[in-house]
């Protein structure tokens, strides 16, 4: 077990970095999000603002004073970051090292991979209507020389909406991907998006007028067994069949059941719009 000894004191104002939409209110809490938004973090970071901040309210005036000495210097990001991480240590030399390392390689990368690379994690982060944001003002100024990146932000736009069901819609987003780049994942989720959105009959008169994808199809059944199985052997299909099996036996505790599951449902995906 480690052990991590607090810092300063909690902040009374909230500290918002880069205007990420997340407020820390402690040196620990500014450096978790710093771990977990490596690859999102920019230039904007470094400002005395944060400094004054963790001098005034956190009450940590010798680490203001080195990321002022740092901002002096005109240090990179990497350098800066690393002054936070070197002054609290609360991550082991490896994950300090990922970190560094994450942001090292982020700043390799042009604006508009930048800027690609925020979006996908925010979808990973199931924030997806920051990711959808951050997806349309990228197409909206992506140069003509950066067409292969647009198809992978169209595939990405795709991801966001699968997540959340709209088959139909993921599925264009998907094909456009699969147009630009060839990329083989896009016309599979191209594919599933059909597969998922039609009637048996209507997909079957779909494969009917694209042979080219029957391989395809034939590889994606096999996985969608495979997805199935595993489903039946999971948490989730237990607590369905706990379910049915309160439907035959007690029909009040059945709906009383049921209702629980839906309101923890709905209140995941309300947590889940609101970051977003």
């Amino acid at each position: 077990m480690s052990i991590r000894l607090c810092l300063g004191e909690c902040a009374k104002k909230g500290y918002e970095p880069e205007h990420m939409g997340v407020i820390v209110y402690s040196v620990e809490e500014l450096c978790f999000f710093l771990k977990e938004n490596a690859c999102l973090l920019e230039e904007g970071l470094m400002s005395e603002g944060l400094a004054d901040w963790l001098e005034k309210e956190c009450c940590l005036p010798q680490l203001a004073d080195g990321l002022r000495t740092a901002l002096r210097g005109k240090a990179s990001l990497k350098a800066f970051v690393a002054v936070i991480l070197d002054y609290t240590g609360f991550f082991s030399h490896s994950e300090r090292d990922s970190i560094l390392l994450t942001i090292t390689e982020n700043s390799q990368m042009n604006v508009y991979e930048k800027r690609k690379a925020k979006a996908d994690t925010l979808l990973e982060k199931g924030q997806f209507g920051l990711a959808d944001r951050e997806y349309t003002r990228l197409l909206g100024q992506l140069p003509k020389e950066e067409e292969s990146l647009r198809g992978k932000i169209y595939h990405g736009c795709g991801v966001s909406l699968a997540r959340r069901f709209y088959f139909s819609q993921a599925g264009e987003y998907f094909w456009k991907a699969y147009e630009i780049t060839g990329r083989l994942e896009s016309l599979r989720q191209y594919l599933l998006t059909k597969r998922l959105s039609m009637s048996e009959p209507e997909y079957m008169e779909f494969l009917k007028e694209h042979e080219e994808l029957y391989e395809d199809s034939l590889l994606l059944e096999e996985r969608l067994e495979e997805l199935k199985e595993n489903w039946q052997d999971s948490q989730g299909a237990g607590l369905l069949e706990g379910i049915r099996r309160k439907k035959e036996s007690d029909t009040l505790g059945y709906r009383q059941k049921l209702r629980e599951r839906v309101e923890y449902l709905k209140a995941a995906y309300r947590e889940m719009e609101v970051k977003g």
